[in-house]
């Protein structure tokens, strides 16, 4: 494999299938919003858009080139700035070979070189037969030792399966069923909805009361808000079957490997020393069926994006975590939650998601006819102000760090100590009144970080969890110095 392979052709379509699949909201609100502003003319400037594409997806496939020289991977690509990657084999930590839809008609697979560096990209080759991709990947695991002045070669043997957990297709379903993304379909729908000027007119309107006679302006909203309400969950149900069909999560001695996928099968291989913190995330329609997902945020993957995280369970019984974690994750055991935050901040915690709608509640009333139903929204998220109180919770052990908090979803996250990049602290001036204040816990996920928020915790217990960071004794006395020191500062 010392001479540089080209890619199969395919991949020139990939490439071009790739950027529509990164922009397709923005060219769906583009097209709707230009087809409607432009006279027809933004369906050239869109024509012209993917042409350029496709030109560009060729040349980067002619350009494109890679072999294994000695201990490197080198692959050359660019079309007008050419560019040459190094990987050497020892940085190599993960090699992903992935079926996608194209390569999968095509007999073909897509094969991912991720390294260890923090700030290095992921080298992908994007079309190659499954015999080339196994052959590549042979290759990169070989290893070259020097031993009594010969050179030799030896290969890495496979790891073997520790444990193995599958996603039932009852499960998958129920997965499907109570999923939340619905909710940001929903948002975009309705966003795309209010540029459907050339569909919804005063036509249309009349047609539908002539054909559907006692419609009248409210029922029709409330009708158009069903419909996005349904297609869009219908949508999100589609789409957790796609990407989580034959979901299969594998334990070897160093890594977990995750596949699933219907259409685009993908392999995702996260090792252990990697993994930087767990969570736990149970949604508004999964807790009450006592049901939620579990993610891992690992350092460096997707480095492209900030908080990345992996999804290592997509849906699992909240009894059975602690069961799963000792299996597949033996280090993250959950200590007892010792800190809560003080009886004092109840109504703090009641209040404050009221905030941001106390003024507009006013001007939603005078604005709408039916604007007074909006003081619903009171009591609504006064609810959810308390749920936030009752679930925030911390705790302590010799080497972890859990936290309980919740925004709408209850999120648990398990972290171990040598792995928080920082806690800071805030307070404002009603804060300090009361001897509280925020704590935000990060942890490294994909190119950035990812932070766990514990709100209105005491000056004393802030104290507590600095030392535990620290390695260093807690005495209570010494903790109500220190409050005692804030509150003079």
């Amino acid at each position: 494999m010392s001479e540089f392979k080209r890619q199969h052709p395919i991949a020139a379509v990939t490439r071009v299938i790739e950027s529509i699949k990164q922009n397709f909201i923005t060219i769906i609100i583009l097209l709707f919003i230009g087809s409607s502003n432009t006279e027809g003319y933004f369906i050239y400037l869109l024509l012209g858009g993917i042409a350029i594409t496709l030109i560009s997806g060729v040349l980067s496939w002619v350009v494109f080139r890679y072999r294994v020289h000695e201990d490197e991977l080198q692959i050359k690509k660019g079309v007008l700035v050419k560019s040459n990657m190094y990987l050497s084999k020892d940085r190599i930590q993960v090699i992903d070979i992935t079926e996608g839809l194209l390569q999968r008609m095509f007999g073909l697979v897509k094969v991912e070189v991720k390294t260890a560096g923090g700030g290095t990209e992921t080298a992908t080759i994007s079309a190659i037969s499954r015999g080339d991709a196994e052959a590549l990947r042979t290759e990169l695991r070989k290893k070259r030792m020097n031993g009594e002045g010969t050179e030799k070669v030896a290969e890495e043997e496979e790891d073997e399966i520790l444990g193995q957990w599958k996603l039932s297709t009852k499960d998958l379903v129920f997965a499907a069923f109570t999923s939340g993304n619905f909710g940001l379909i929903a948002s975009i729908l309705g966003a795309v909805s209010g540029q459907m000027d050339e569909f919804i007119n005063e036509e249309t309107i009349e047609y539908v009361y002539e054909a559907l006679p006692g419609y009248s302006d409210v029922t029709l909203i409330i009708g158009i808000v069903i419909a996005i309400i349904v297609i869009s969950w219908a949508l999100s149900f589609l789409g957790v079957i796609f990407k989580y069909s034959d979901f299969q999560l594998e334990k070897t001695s160093k890594e977990l490997i995750i596949t699933s996928g219907l259409v685009e099968r993908k392999h995702i291989t996260v090792p252990f020393n990697r993994i930087q913190a767990v969570r736990f995330v149970e949604g508004i329609i999964r807790q009450p069926f006592g049901y939620g997902m579990i993610y891992v945020e690992s350092a460096g993957f997707d480095q492209t994006q900030k908080g990345r995280s992996i999804v290592l369970v997509p849906f699992i019984a909240s009894e059975k975590v602690s069961t799963f974690l000792s299996e597949f994750l033996e280090e993250y055991k959950e200590p007892e939650y010792q800190i809560r935050p003080p009886k004092k901040t109840l109504w703090r915690y009641i209040r404050r998601p009221n905030y941001f709608v106390l003024p507009l509640i006013p001007v939603i009333w005078y604005l709408l006819e039916y604007g007074w139903l909006s003081l619903m929204l009171i009591p609504i998220l006064g609810y959810l102000g308390w749920l936030r109180y009752q679930d925030a919770a911390l705790g302590l052990g010799e080497k972890i760090l859990r936290m309980r908090y919740r925004v709408v979803s209850r999120t648990t996250a398990i972290v171990k100590k040598n792995r928080i990049q920082n806690i800071a602290t805030s307070q404002n001036p009603f804060q300090d009144n009361k001897d509280i204040q925020n704590m935000t816990v990060t942890a490294a996920s994909g190119a950035g970080g990812m932070g766990f928020e514990a709100a209105d915790i005491s000056l004393n217990d802030t104290f507590k969890v600095l030392k535990w960071l620290m390695n260093e004794p807690y005495h209570e006395e010494e903790g109500e110095a220190s409050a005692s020191a804030q509150i003079e500062s």
